[in-house]
This record gives C-alpha cells, structure tokens and sequence, in this order.
C-alpha cells in the first residue's frame, strides 16, 4: 500500500477522517502547493470531498492557503508546524484535564476511598505528564540544532 493511503488509515485509526489523512500525505508530498481541482482529481474525490476536507484541514492548521502571483485559484500547503502546535493543545488539554481532576477530587467524600483512588491515579498520571513534556518545544529546538546527541540520550522505554 502507497504512503498516501497508509496517512490515511493512520488518521483514520487515530480519530481523524481517512480522507484527511489522505489529503495531509498528498501535499507532504506535493513539489509546490496544489488547487483544489489538482486535490480533487489526483486523490480521486468529488470536488465537494476534496472542499470539505480542506476546509477541516485549515481548521486543524494541517494545511494553509497559499496565493500564487498570476494565478486566480487558490492553492494550498500542508503546514509542517502543524504537529509542534497539536502537541502544544494537548499540553494544554492535558492541564485542562488535571483542573478538573483536582475539582473531583475537592467534591467527593473522605469516605468514598473507590473514587479518591481513582482520581489520585488519574492526577498522578497528569502531573507526570505535565512535568515529562514541560520543555519538549524547547528540547526540540535543540534537537534541531545538533544540541541532543539522540543515540546518547535517548529514553527507556516504549517511546
């Protein structure tokens, strides 16, 4: 199976649309921005499959209009940065996620130990999390820079 369609079952497996998924893979692999119509016909969608998926994609941030000097119709990108700005939501959801496990823990009885344990497990979880991805935009950074050494430094475990 070709990358375009393996982006697409991954998306999909993932809780985005295939037909997303394929769209991303197509303009990662595009040599410069392509219209609508090029969308269309290349992935073999309708027209109103191909708007429909770009205008989830601009939404997203996956994808970005692109005006061509000369050129009447709009063209579009995949934006790269756009992985580096869904990993800085799901920090923040993740926040999002032990402010609320906090307000749970406020509301519920001394003696329900059953629902003090599992929201404790939860909160640990969050925190560990918050504190393990705290730097990662800026350990990136480096990353690119040559400054982490990935063979020496690299994490235990299922990563």
């Amino acid at each position: 199976m070709d990358f375009i369609e393996e982006m697409g079952l991954l998306m999909e497996k993932h809780g985005g649309s295939k037909t997303l998924g394929r769209v991303f893979a197509y303009l990662i692999l595009a040599d410069q921005p392509k219209t609508l119509d090029e969308i269309a016909e290349d992935l073999l969608f309708s027209k109103a499959t191909a708007s429909l998926t770009i205008r989830q994609g601009l939404m997203l941030r996956f994808f970005e209009k692109v005006s061509i000097p000369g050129e009447r119709k709009t063209h579009y990108r995949v934006n790269a940065r756009s992985w580096i700005n869904a990993m800085s939501a799901k920090l923040k959801a993740i926040q999002e996620w032990e402010n609320l496990v906090d307000s749970g823990l406020s509301l519920v009885s001394p003696g329900n130990q059953a629902a003090r344990e599992n929201l404790e497990v939860l909160k640990d979880y969050f925190d560990f999390l918050r504190w393990y991805f705290a730097d990662i935009t800026e350990q990136y950074e480096r990353w690119k820079k040559g400054g982490i050494n990935p063979q020496k430094q690299r994490p235990k475990g299922n990563v």
